[in-house]
């Protein structure tokens, strides 16, 4: 079940996502990367959601609090590739637009 990857290169925490982005997933890593976000080494996140298929509200809670915490310390979060499923779910539930979403890593500012 590990397929989640997390990375910190050069100021940027890389999240990568498995397949699912559920209670059962994010549990293993949840609390490393809100603890890593706190470091001042880091100065913003890239969610790497390409692999991703399946998005619960566990998992939108975990994304949607973690891009609140990062605004509060005026850092930014992008969404990396989320698949079609994954952008349906956000629009879904009105939360598209509450993200910075890219196609490519190219895109950080």
């Amino acid at each position: 079940m590990a397929e989640e990857v997390i990375k910190i290169h050069d100021g940027i925490l890389t999240l990568k996502c498995g397949r699912e982005i559920t209670i059962e997933t994010i549990y293993a890593f949840k609390e490393q990367v809100e603890q890593d976000c706190e470091s001042s080494d880091v100065e913003l996140v890239v969610a790497d959601l390409s692999e991703a298929r399946f998005l619960d509200s566990s998992g939108i809670g975990f994304l949607v609090s973690l891009n609140s915490r990062l605004k509060s310390q005026n850092k930014n979060m992008y969404l990396l590739r989320p698949s079609e499923q994954i952008c349906k779910t956000l629009e879904l539930v009105r939360l598209i637009s509450f993200f910075n979403i890219i196609e490519d890593e190219m895109e950080i500012p």
